[in-house]
């Protein structure tokens, strides 16, 4: 029960984003809230400095709430490690939910969307939800019960490598669905297959290095100075 408490709470821990502090807000409330329902007196100066700058991925941050809040109770420095994890998860969890994941998702959600288009955008939902919940919902469990050790969790499931495989599954079904796409319907020639080769090159390049709003936006710009040259 404790899981889906703390779950849903980390849906509205992110509304606290700012400047100033980037996340603290954010965790200083799921922390306060945490350990009030788990019954741990923490010392008030120690809570308000909770409210100091902090950045994490939000998908990972009830593993780190957990770690906190089990290393206070026996008397360590939860903060050092604290520090540690949240650049460590932020790193990781960019790499995995915004680069990875969701291009995984669009990929087998385009997919379906051929057959069915609400069935594709189910199955985007689906598939990306399925890992953010997961780990929400397991984080902060996860996180009470290893302590500091909890980046062990992490390196026994290999988490620095999934972004790689999942790239590799995505690129695999992207060329199979391209290919499908080409031969069911599509008038081929030479210079169709060049630019959206490049076309599609391109998308994944911006895609990996830029923000995904600022990358579709630049995308959307050339293919316009593309189309306009090609008189379409």
């Amino acid at each position: 029960m404790k899981n889906i408490v703390t779950l849903f709470k980390s849906l509205f821990y992110h509304a606290g984003l700012n400047h100033e502090n980037m996340q603290g807000t954010g965790f200083y409330y799921l922390l306060r809230d945490a350990a009030k329902r788990d019954g741990i007196e923490i010392d008030e100066k120690c809570l308000e400095n909770q409210r100091k700058y902090f950045n994490t991925h939000p998908f990972l941050v009830n593993f780190i709430l957990g770690m906190w809040l089990t290393e206070y109770k026996n008397g360590s420095d939860p903060e050092t490690f604290k520090k540690a994890y949240s650049s460590a998860f932020g790193a990781l969890g960019d790499s995995f939910f915004w680069h990875s994941l969701r291009p995984f998702s669009f990929v087998f959600a385009a997919i379906t969307g051929t057959v069915n288009p609400f069935a594709g955008i189910m199955v985007y939902l689906l598939t990306f939800n399925l890992f953010h919940f997961t780990f929400l919902f397991t984080g902060y469990s996860l996180g009470r019960e290893l302590g500091r050790d909890v980046i062990v969790w992490f390196n026994r499931i290999g988490f620095n490598k999934w972004p790689e495989y999942f790239d590799l599954i995505s690129v695999f079904f992207l060329g199979v669905f391209l290919s499908y796409l080409f031969k069911s319907g599509a008038e081929i020639s030479v210079d169709v297959f060049f630019v959206a080769a490049g076309y599609l090159t391109m998308g994944l390049i911006l895609a990996k290095k830029l923000d995904i709003t600022l990358g579709l936006m630049i995308n959307l710009i050339l293919s316009g100075i593309i189309f306009f040259q090609l008189g379409v």
